[in-house]
């Protein structure tokens, strides 16, 4: 046993002084800051603690400081600029000879280039407003002949032969009839009491001086009654539709059970007037509006049953009696063909059917001559 401390003891006390020493040297270690000048690297500068600047950014710094010289002596140059003009002009001024021939003959070609320039822009005006010679020609028809194909073979449109021709039928035309061709597009017009050409200019959206043109008007005075041409005019829809005879369509389908005019009335079984046309069919059949309008009344009307009557352009009005329901509210607008209400029974009938009427300005009209392309 002896023996192993004494084993011991000689291993470790050649030990501890060593460790001793280490420790000592560390707690003893002191930081020393490097003096300016000294070459380190970038890590013993961070240890340290130095605050050091990186080389790029010095020269950034150098860079702005120099474009904002360069761009304080270009706002300089910049601001002298118009004294620098002003002084040249001054010295040219003065220096400057005066030629009084020179400058007359100067005078004179400038004003020759300007009065050349006003009559090319004069000549460009008028040839782009000027209108050929209006004349009216004939065609007769022909073979698979149409509006539509007359109006592309001539290059006009189909509203000046609308408004040249008195066509019956604008969907079946007779071999060998004779129309009347108007050389450009436009429309034929009426004037009636209280027209004026400004006010006709307006309606068709062209130049006074056109209409007078091309009707060799010597003055703004027109007649009642007088046919001017109205070139580069066209028709509405309520016009256009007129002359086709499609103002106002059949409201319901089925068959003319009566027509307009004196009848022998079937309930009191003497002669009475017919205001209008009856058309017999099922109850619940549709029945439409005729033409497009405002719904002026919806109701239950006496002999006439539950009746609806609309107001339409023109002065138009159109009564659809005896029906068996209404689907539509009075002061409602509607559409052409838009349906109104069912056909019924209702008021004084013999049967189910639809009483129809056409008035123009309180005047009753035939509804068969007003529907004649719709019989």
């Amino acid at each position: 046993m002896s023996r192993n401390k004494i084993f011991i003891e000689q291993n470790l006390k050649p030990e501890l002084p060593l460790i001793d020493r280490k420790r000592q040297l560390i707690e003893n270690q002191k930081i020393v800051p490097k003096r300016r000048g000294s070459h380190t690297s970038w890590k013993s500068r961070a240890y340290t603690g130095e605050k050091h600047v990186e080389l790029p950014a010095r020269i950034l710094k150098l860079k702005k400081s120099s474009l904002l010289l360069l761009c304080s002596i270009f706002m300089i140059l910049i601001s002298l600029t118009p004294l620098l003009v002003r002084f040249n002009t001054f010295l040219w001024e003065k220096k400057r000879v005066l030629h009084e021939e020179g400058d007359i003959l100067y005078n004179l070609f400038l004003l020759g280039r300007i009065e050349k320039g006003v009559q090319e822009i004069t000549a460009a005006v008028t040839d782009r407003y000027t209108l050929p010679t209006f004349r009216v020609g004939t065609y007769k028809v022909q073979t698979g002949d149409s509006l539509w194909s007359i109006s592309q073979k001539f290059n006009i449109s189909v509203d000046a032969l609308l408004t040249a021709n008195n066509v019956k039928n604008v969907h079946y035309l007779n071999i060998g009839e004779e129309l009347r061709i108007p050389n450009i597009s436009g429309v034929f017009y009426k004037v009636k009491r209280g027209d004026n050409l400004s006010s006709i200019a307006l309606k068709y959206s062209v130049r006074v001086n056109d209409i007078a043109d091309v009707n060799d008007l010597d003055s703004a005075t027109i007649q009642v009654g007088q046919t001017l041409f109205i070139p580069g005019g066209s028709l509405n829809d309520w016009e256009r539709a007129t002359l086709m005879g499609t103002t106002f369509k059949v409201p319901v389908q089925g068959r003319i059970t009566s027509k307009l005019g004196f009848r022998i009335d079937p309930f009191l079984h003497r002669r009475a007037y017919h205001t209008g046309i009856d058309i017999a069919s099922k109850v619940g059949t549709p029945v439409h509006a005729s033409q497009y309008g405002r719904v002026v009344y919806t109701g239950y009307k006496g002999n006439y049953g539950k009746t609806v009557i609309i107001v339409h352009p023109e002065g138009y009005r159109t009564l659809y009696a005896h029906l068996h329901k209404i689907y539509v509210k009075q002061g409602q607008a509607v559409r052409q063909g838009e349906k109104i209400g069912l056909l019924g029974n209702t008021g004084r009938s013999t049967g189910p059917h639809l009483h129809f009427e056409i008035q123009q300005n309180r005047k009753i009209l035939d509804p068969l001559k007003v529907m004649r392309m719709r019989k």
